[in-house]
């Protein structure tokens, strides 16, 4: 009987705190795999700049690192369809592929048993109706996480696709969730227990050879609350309005990913591998994050008319788009003009690219209610806090050696490229 392989790529996680937390007792799925393959190390790219997840991501998915791909933003991957990725070179080999949120990956698969895009990149849904409307319900929530509200279309969205992905023996692990819904990282808990629980539904339904659940709640909860991990020995902590002193966010996440390496042991004649692309580390300095509640009004604001269409990214990011050029540049001018009145900081980085503008909201201090950024080109001066919902307060960092482990024994070194992930995903399926 053939064998089917799936890729569980958990985002960032630090095996290091597993481990701390395996010692403890806990994470028993964790423990089992760490003792059949023991975590190998992988390496990516040596300047800090290149230390981004859809940049190891893309590297994982195409076998090539960042010198080769040239992959720098998220999104990026639409504008580059020669690249040939994993997913659609295991379908040329007559295999049968399946994919859940994979990081800043381009849905070119001829006849995908199903594929959902992350929430950032514009490309192709492949599924039913249903998993269509899910899909733009997941993206609105999580581009609009500014606003902490979910349209009504979204919410019954939610509530079909909660019905169709989710076992009746598993309601009450959500009613569980949803009492701790005021807690710290709770909706981003849910929304990878909502992705995990559609795609055993899918990759069951439809009995793939290879298949990815690319999940992201453990990264988002590293990057808030590291501090509040009992993992953690650093000298920081969170203000207890921010995270509760005696909560731990980050434990919460790894017993969910622990339960869902469970429910996979339990298959048979399935290869497992898991994969973080990189790790993160204890950022000890205050930093915090915020994040424009309506870009498009906001840009207007500023003086900038003349684009074509504004896209959130990530937490701080935005791609601003023009019609040519000159637009692009004259946007690009404005921006950079923007300092706080109180700390002379610049407010925006942007990256030009001829007819679009990369944007992050780099400034870093906290904000007042009377904090004011001003332009140095022209008079104009504007409060920020009414134009900004609060994110987070950074708790880790990004660092380039990631980990990878497995069901079985991948016949590795100890430390590895992070491209040769990409090959030990092959060998998996191909020798099935």
């Amino acid at each position: 009987m053939k064998s089917n392989t799936i890729l569980l790529s958990l985002n960032e996680i630090n095996f290091d705190f597993i481990s701390f937390y395996i010692d403890k007792g806990m994470l028993p799925n964790f423990n089992k795999l760490f003792k059949i393959q023991k975590p190998i190390e992988t390496t990516s790219e040596d300047e800090y700049h290149l230390l981004e997840p859809w940049i190891q991501w893309v590297s994982v998915n195409t076998g090539k690192s960042f010198s080769e791909h040239n992959i720098f933003r998220l999104g990026d991957i639409e504008d580059n369809p020669k690249l040939l990725q994993i997913f659609e070179e295991i379908e040329m080999k007559g295999y049968k592929v399946g994919a859940i949120s994979p990081f800043n990956t381009n849905n070119k698969l001829k006849n995908p048993a199903f594929f959902i895009p992350d929430p950032w990149t514009n490309t192709i849904v492949s599924g039913n109706w249903l998993i269509k409307l899910l899909y733009k319900a997941i993206r609105q929530a999580v581009n609009d996480n500014a606003s902490e509200k979910l349209n009504f279309v979204s919410l019954i969205s939610l509530a079909l696709g909660f019905l169709y992905s989710v076992p009746i023996n598993r309601w009450s692990h959500y009613v569980k969730l949803i009492f701790r819904l005021k807690k710290p990282a709770s909706k981003a808990i849910i929304f990878d227990s909502l992705l995990t629980d559609l795609f055993f539904k899918l990759s069951d339904k439809h009995n793939t050879d290879f298949s990815n659940l690319f999940l992201n709640a453990g990264a988002h909860i590293q990057h808030h609350y590291f501090f509040n991990s009992k993992a953690y020995k650093g000298s920081f902590t969170n203000p207890n309005w921010y995270c509760p002193t005696d909560y731990d966010p980050l434990l919460k996440i790894l017993i969910e990913y622990d339960n869902t390496i469970g429910r996979i042991l339990k298959k048979t004649n399935t290869k497992l591998l898991v994969a973080t692309g990189l790790h993160q580390v204890p950022h000890e300095k205050t930093t915090y994050y915020w994040r424009i509640k309506n870009h498009n009004n906001f840009i207007k604001i500023l003086g900038i008319n003349d684009f074509t269409s504004v896209i959130p990214r990530m937490s701080r990011d935005f791609l601003i788009k023009f019609k040519d050029y000159n637009h692009a540049n004259y946007a690009e001018n404005i921006l950079n003009s923007f300092y706080d009145t109180k700390n002379n900081l610049k407010i925006f980085s942007v990256n030009n690219r001829k007819d679009s503008l990369f944007v992050e909201f780099i400034y870093s201090k906290d904000i007042s209610e009377f904090d004011t950024m001003y332009s140095k080109i022209n008079d104009l001066k504007y409060t920020l806090k009414p134009h900004l919902s609060f994110i987070s307060i950074k708790n880790g960092e990004h660092n380039g050696v990631g980990y990878l482990t497995s069901n079985f024994d991948l016949e590795s070194a100890d430390r590895i490229p992070l491209t040769d992930v990409n090959l030990l995903i092959k060998k998996s399926v191909f020798l099935n």
